[in-house]
């Protein structure tokens, strides 16, 4: 469980950054007392050669038995200075002569160290004199005729004694700069994260129901600049969307309560007075009527909702584009009879696209019923396609475009994408002779993206309008191949979405 002090993020931001550096810290400390205590103990190393050079020549010169040199330390009176001590061995490996100091006391080093050094070798180890830590050099040396061991030695107690004020004062250094560390690290994750508790702030009173209050605009163009303006975007698409759904409540309660009020006061007038069976009936029929328009909207609500939400299961095979189109034109033969629009397409034998047979239907349905309410008397509709095949060594599908014209009124620039709103009509009277709900269109955007296309209003003009419907397919040269080798085949192979 994290301590209570460290469950804000700056202090975690802190702490984190202060162990990193503090480790960072740490490390390079150890590398400098490792590198101090390599490079003394070398430099000891060096002078206990030294030493023992000079002392091994100087111990056989002049006449008589071999004899030392003993340093006058006495006459320092202060100052440091670094202790040597020799010790000096016979042909049989017998302690024959010391330093002063070293009475009483064994010899520096074992007898096999001496061997080593008759043998021909320069050993260089490390003793223990009187409790005290030591470095000693072996050398050999020669006095009428007989053989000796000069053992030279250097005490190491100021190496180690500067070693362990290395050491302290390494850990003062890092304690100090990991305090310093973290003190810096509050502060500028303080200044850091400002701004983000200023949008905190702002976010917190935005969702309080204050939608359209936008975060303070960003003074610099780094990272809490543009996840400032990209919150701002965020509100701006979610006001939008709160603003429709009000908008989707408003008109489909409107919708639906003026059916039902018009079917209450039928019923309520019908049942004020007694009527004749002819009457009652053509009430009913009239009732009847508005039912059926209340299901059909009702039908194109769930539908919307389904497709939006992808609850609706969709089943993708070939759809022949030519059979949609003349089925559609079968089913609007009468209302195009009645105001002499003429329906007609060219240039669409062969052509497929991947969908779900019945959702097309139903937008080929709604695009080519908005054609026909929204055209002039004795105009004309016609339905074109063209596929556009993709680029050389891609797997990506053709894409079909299908353009419906009309020659319509046309439709106003700042509403061509209204237009795909729900319960947004250009007529409003028009549209309630022709029994339209203004879900038509939303209905087909929702659908044609469902199967990843596109529907936008392509051209439009005084002179008429074309919506263009571009979603994958294939054309007509392409060859069929064998059963069951793929999914881009006319023999009903189904896949499901």
């Amino acid at each position: 469980m994290a301590l209570p002090v460290f469950r804000t993020f700056r202090a975690r931001l802190m702490l984190r950054w202060t162990l990193a550096v503090g480790l960072l810290l740490g490390l390079a400390n150890f590398g400098v007392y490792a590198g101090a205590r390599v490079y003394l103990y070398r430099w000891l190393d060096n002078n206990v050669r030294t030493l023992a050079a000079t002392e091994a020549a100087s111990s056989t010169d002049g006449v008589g038995d071999v004899h030392l040199h003993e340093a006058p330390f006495s006459q320092f009176d202060s100052g440091a200075f670094a202790e040597k001590f020799v010790q000096i061995f016979d042909g049989e490996g017998q302690l024959v002569l010391q330093s002063t100091g070293l009475e009483g006391l064994p010899a520096a080093i074992a007898p096999e160290v001496v061997k080593d050094a008759f043998a021909g070798h320069a050993p260089l180890v490390s003793a223990t004199i009187g409790g005290r830590q030591a470095r000693v050099a072996v050398l050999t040396a020669s006095r009428d005729g007989r053989a000796y061991a000069v053992a030279v030695g250097l005490f190491a107690d100021d190496v180690a004694a500067g070693l362990a004020s290395l050491a302290w004062l390494l850990v003062v250094i890092w304690v100090a700069s990991v305090g310093a560390t973290a003190a810096i690290g509050y502060a500028l994750a303080s200044r850091a994260l400002a701004p983000v508790a200023r949008i905190t702030e702002r976010a917190a009173w935005i969702a309080q129901g204050h939608f359209g209050d936008r975060l303070d605009a960003p003074q610099v163009d780094d990272e809490v600049g543009r996840m400032t303006v990209l919150l701002n975007s965020m509100l701006d698409r979610m006001q939008g969307a709160v603003e429709a759904n009000r908008r989707f409540a408003s008109d489909a309660s409107h919708e639906l309560r003026g059916p039902l009020t018009a079917m209450a006061g039928e019923l309520d007038v019908a049942l004020r007075h007694p009527r004749s069976a002819d009457s009652y009936e053509d009430t009913l029929r009239h009732v009847r009527g508005r039912l059926s328009a209340l299901t059909r909207l009702a039908e194109d609500l769930i539908l919307l909702v389904r497709t939006q939400e992808g609850t609706r299961e969709v089943m993708l095979r070939e759809v022949d584009l030519a059979s949609l189109v003349n089925d559609a034109f079968q089913r609007l033969e009468a209302p195009a009879l009645a105001r002499g629009v003429t329906l007609g397409h060219s240039g669409l034998d062969g052509v497929h696209v991947y969908a779900d047979p019945a959702l097309m239907a139903r937008v080929v349905d709604n695009v080519l019923a908005n054609a026909v309410h929204y055209n002039r008397e004795n105009g004309w509709v016609q339905v074109t396609a063209r596929v556009e095949e993709p680029a050389a060594g891609t797997w990506e599908s053709p894409i079909v475009q299908i353009d419906v014209t009309d020659t319509g009124p046309g439709i106003p620039a700042d509403q061509q994408e209204r237009v795909f709103e729900r319960f947004f009509r250009l007529d409003q009277s028009r549209a309630r002779r022709t029994g339209g709900s203004g879900l038509g269109l939303a209905i087909c955007r929702e659908v044609i993206a469902l199967h990843n296309g596109t529907i936008r209003v392509g051209a439009s003009s005084a002179g008429g309008t074309t919506v263009e419907i571009r979603m994958p397919g294939r054309g007509a040269d392409i060859m069929e191949m064998d059963p069951g080798t793929s999914e881009r085949q006319e023999t009903g192979h189904e896949k499901v979405v």
